[in-house]
């Protein structure tokens, strides 16, 4: 298969941007930060329950440095549409990318839908009716139907994504 010299028509990459997840991530990142250097570099236990210095450097590894940089810095959605189908990959969680050729696809449709009612939420997600979704935010994309498996991939921009996708499939069609 010749993916890496195909066409790429589009591309949309996708990074958190809601505000109250960077809240929440640099809020944990701060307290591990202010637990490291409180008890392991000047000597006072931290919390009312410490726990060792070595436990304390690996939470704050863990949650003071590499929550951080894989859930802002790394953490992305990205969707191209290539000559011979539509290209998701959810950084790092995929080491590879997941491809849904045309020939596969049997309908697809640009719609608004509600992330937490339909898959609890955002993220590589299935819900109770089998459908996958990938999405990093908002409430708005693709729904693609591959061989029978409904896919909902996640846009800032579905009806472009679909004109897009309307064009290229149709080019190979013709």
């Amino acid at each position: 298969m010749k993916t890496n010299q195909q066409i790429i028509h589009y591309k949309e990459v996708q990074r958190l941007n809601q505000i109250w997840i960077w809240a929440v991530v640099l809020g944990i990142a701060i307290m591990m930060w202010i637990g490291f250097i409180r008890q392991v570099v000047m000597g006072i236990p931290f919390g009312s329950h410490p726990g060792s210095d070595m436990q304390l450097t690996i939470f704050w590894v863990l949650f003071g440095m590499g929550f951080p940089i894989v859930m802002l810095g790394w953490l992305r959605l990205i969707t191209e549409v290539r000559d011979d189908g539509v290209y998701v990959r959810f950084v790092p969680f995929h080491l590879s990318t997941r491809v849904f050729l045309f020939q596969d696809i049997k309908s697809y449709e640009s719609l608004e839908y509600h992330p937490i009612k339909r898959f609890g939420g955002w993220g590589i997600r299935r819900n109770f009716s089998k459908e996958k979704a990938y999405s990093i935010s908002g409430k708005h994309g693709v729904l693609i139907d591959v061989k029978g498996e409904e896919i909902m991939i996640g846009s800032r921009e579905p009806e472009r994504l679909v004109d897009v996708m309307d064009r290229v499939s149709g080019e190979r069609n013709e």
